[in-house]
């Protein structure tokens, strides 16, 4: 294993495969050319993947029966898991980065985005969990609002449950909150 690690540092040395980033590399961590409404749209889009795929993956793992992944499929759900949560890192680097917005509307377009974002968790959890995105029922929404608490001295999850009425208005209002900010 060494004499191939030596091999593998020697072949990348030598054929200048460790030499200073390229200008096209260079924009991974330089995001000013990217024009404003690809930044606008792009972390809309990422925060909406990367959400929605994390609904469908805890709907698998939550659910005793799933109605999208099953185990032929469940890896190529988590890769394109990971690959959104890094397409949202970047936006919001790149978010960070633009020195063309001030702070306030960066802030609102990442929070709008999140927002609204978190009705694509909800609607394809309950998707994979239920086969229902518009489940609002009290049994299945006990859970609903997931916050942090202490209890007996330790962190613990805490929930606000939902049903027919406040769970559509809790999305509603999420999407119109979210809406208004992003704008």
């Amino acid at each position: 294993m060494r004499k191939i690690l030596i091999l593998v540092l020697f072949l990348t040395a030598t054929t200048g495969a460790l030499a200073m980033p390229t200008p096209d590399i260079s924009k991974v961590y330089d995001t000013s050319w990217l024009k404003q409404e690809a930044l606008k749209q792009g972390t809309l889009i990422s925060f909406c993947a990367y959400q929605s795929l994390n609904g469908f993956v805890d709907g698998y793992h939550f659910g005793s029966g799933t109605y999208l992944i099953n185990e032929s499929n469940y890896h190529q759900f988590v890769t394109a898991q990971r690959i959104a949560g890094v397409a949202t890192g970047w936006m919001l680097f790149a978010n960070i980065q633009n020195k063309r917005q001030p702070l306030l509307a960066k802030a609102a377009r990442v929070v709008g985005s999140a927002l609204i974002a978190r009705n694509a968790f909800e609607w394809s959890y309950k998707y994979a969990r239920y086969g229902d995105p518009f489940d609002y029922s009290k049994k299945r929404n006990e859970h609903a609002i997931v916050y942090f608490g202490m209890r007996d001295g330790k962190l613990v999850d805490c929930y606000i449950g939902t049903g027919p009425i406040s769970g559509p208005a809790v999305d509603m209002t999420c999407l119109a909150l979210g809406m208004w900010l992003f704008r």
